[in-house]
């Protein structure tokens, strides 16, 4: 909703200047029997009815005045002349001229008493639509960025950029899961995302990938900066053991540096990447980079044995 003061006095302004004197001038002219009043108004009636509606619906209730001045200032001399000139007022353009201003009129100041209620009524919905879309992308247990969350994150960034990321799994979740109880296993999941919005501070999304699995991609980063992401994610979990559970772990998979547009090719990188982290023993992290090179010396070394 408006809310800046210089804001509204521009658009007060801006209002009367452009429809008020094109009222006015013509109701003079008329008057003056230069012009027949009914065929060269010109069909700005329905501009005048939305803006006041707008005006009286929308506007803080102190703007209520400048409302119903606009209101006067267009439509009463209208009204006016047309009730003194019923050889005009008698025409299908003066009918409708009645209709339309004087059926408004009568609405507009019926709506007045309850104009505040009803703009309450519009904030309230206006809030509550965007309180709505801010929970459905994020996820409701750790309030950190779900998949719907993360993929409008992404589609505001510059399609220039480049991106990393970094895949997280908590090992033997299911473990904790069966011992402590789900409502700890819950308690877990919302410290892990808890600790991982400390890791890093300039532009990232934090996202719950999955059950256990989260997810920090991060902005044009360098290689060391990525890597340093990842072993700082690493050593979060790893140092610190948590109050209800103990010690938790975590294997990480890291995907290339890539651009923002081939979001879908670097996640499937980092999802290589964390399972081989676990395959190969967990609490540990591998780089896609890493597997691309141990799978490049492999094949020399079966090159020399050939």
């Amino acid at each position: 909703m408006i809310r800046s003061s210089k804001t509204l006095n521009w658009y007060a302004a801006i209002t009367l200047l452009t429809f008020t004197p094109v009222t006015f001038m013509f109701i003079y002219n008329g008057w003056q029997g230069r012009l027949v009043f009914i065929e060269s108004y010109p069909p700005i009636s329905g501009m005048i009815i939305m803006t006041s509606m707008l005006i009286m619906l929308v506007l803080p209730k102190r703007h209520t005045k400048f409302g119903a001045l606009f209101w006067a200032l267009n439509v009463l001399p209208v009204l006016h002349y047309l009730l003194l000139h019923p050889a005009e007022l008698h025409t299908s353009r003066g009918y409708d001229l009645l209709f339309l201003f004087g059926t408004a009129s009568l609405f507009i100041v019926a709506i007045i008493p309850y104009q505040q209620n009803i703009k309450q009524q519009l904030d309230d919905i206006f809030y509550d639509l965007m309180r709505y879309k801010m929970h459905a992308d994020r996820d409701f247990l750790t309030d950190i960025y779900n998949r719907r969350g993360l993929h409008s994150w992404l589609n505001r960034n510059n399609q220039t950029d480049t991106i990393g990321l970094v895949l997280l799994d908590v090992d033997y979740f299911k473990n904790i899961n069966d011992r402590f109880g789900h409502a700890t296993g819950d308690q877990v999941l919302v410290e892990i995302a808890s600790r991982l919005r400390t890791v890093y501070r300039d532009n990232h999304c934090l996202v719950r990938w999955g059950g256990e699995e989260f997810l920090l991609v991060i902005t044009n980063p360098s290689a060391a900066t990525l890597n340093k992401l990842a072993n700082d994610c690493h050593l979060v979990f790893g140092q610190v053991p948590f109050r209800t559970v103990g010690k938790v772990t975590t294997s990480i998979g890291v995907s290339r540096i890539a651009s923002i547009t081939a979001f879908d090719h670097v996640i499937e990188e980092a999802d290589q990447a964390l399972y081989h982290a676990k395959e190969s023993g967990r609490d540990k992290i591998i780089a896609f980079s890493d597997i691309q090179q141990s799978l490049t010396m492999k094949m020399r070394q079966l090159l020399i044995v050939d």
